[in-house]
């Protein structure tokens, strides 16, 4: 049971323990789901979920509560987060125009890879939602590969904590020993690669955006499964991301200026 249950949690604590349950899953939830992932009552649940409603942060459907667009509106005001938007998109369109997969730029959020911008491809994928305002695992994506492995020592460390991890699929890496390796690996070569390892069928290249030294996000592309891909797209990847990192650089900043 998550720690939401906790005697003694803050209101403040409580709604964000909501809020966090609903930017980990796909899809709407019940206050039964909520129950479970949050640990916290369902009176107290069903009290936060409509408030919610009633701001426009939640919408409510016959399948259950979902995540509104006021959150991400409110989210998408942080002037650090409007520049990276504003200065990949022009990126992300041209990966698309290159490859027909979908391009995705992502950054660290609470040990999560979350998805701040996408532009759709025309390449064949199973049906979903886009993954705008949605969180992602570390190490079962390209996206979250390559920030986990550009981005602080104590993020590797607590990841690999203990000697395995939920696997999502056959090919998630789940030992953690083989984790660290991988992870020193994309870090090394500048690009990272998940090949089904969140859903079978997809795979993503990924490369990180490191301005003056500090990881700020990563660049992705994903598609179906493909064991050419990586050689054919990781130069890509890479080259957007090092001209985000040029385009946010201080250097550019005092051009703008």
């Amino acid at each position: 049971m998550a720690n939401g249950g906790a005697p003694g949690l803050s209101v403040v604590d409580r709604l964000f323990t909501v809020l966090e349950a609903f930017a980990g899953h796909r899809g709407p939830l019940t206050l039964v789901d909520l129950g479970e992932l949050t640990g916290l009552p369902k009176t107290t649940l069903h009290r936060v979920c409509w408030k919610f409603v009633e701001l426009n942060v939640l919408e409510h459907t016959a399948e259950g509560f979902q995540m509104g667009s006021r959150l991400y509106a409110l989210g998408a005001m942080s002037p650090s987060l409007r520049r990276l938007r504003a200065s990949a998109m022009p990126l992300l369109h041209v990966l698309v125009a290159r490859s027909g997969w979908v391009a995705n730029l992502g950054v660290l959020c609470e040990h999560r890879a979350l998805v701040v911008d996408e532009v759709a491809g025309a390449g064949q994928l199973p049906p979903r939602d886009r993954m705008i305002g949605t969180t992602m695992p570390l190490y079962a994506t390209a996206l979250g590969k390559a920030l986990v492995a550009n981005g602080p020592q104590s993020l590797r460390d607590e990841l690999c904590a203990s000697p395995l991890l939920r696997p999502y699929t056959r090919h998630t890496i789940v030992r953690t020993s083989l984790l660290r390796e991988h992870l020193a690996e994309v870090a090394h070569r500048g690009y990272a690669v998940s090949n089904e390892e969140l859903q079978l069928g997809i795979m993503g290249v990924a490369a990180p955006v490191i301005v003056a030294g500090e990881l700020v996000g990563a660049i992705a592309l994903v598609g179906p499964a493909d064991d050419a891909a990586p050689r054919r797209l990781s130069k890509h990847v890479r080259l957007a991301a090092g001209r985000l990192a040029q385009a946010l650089s201080p250097a550019a900043v005092e051009l703008v200026a």
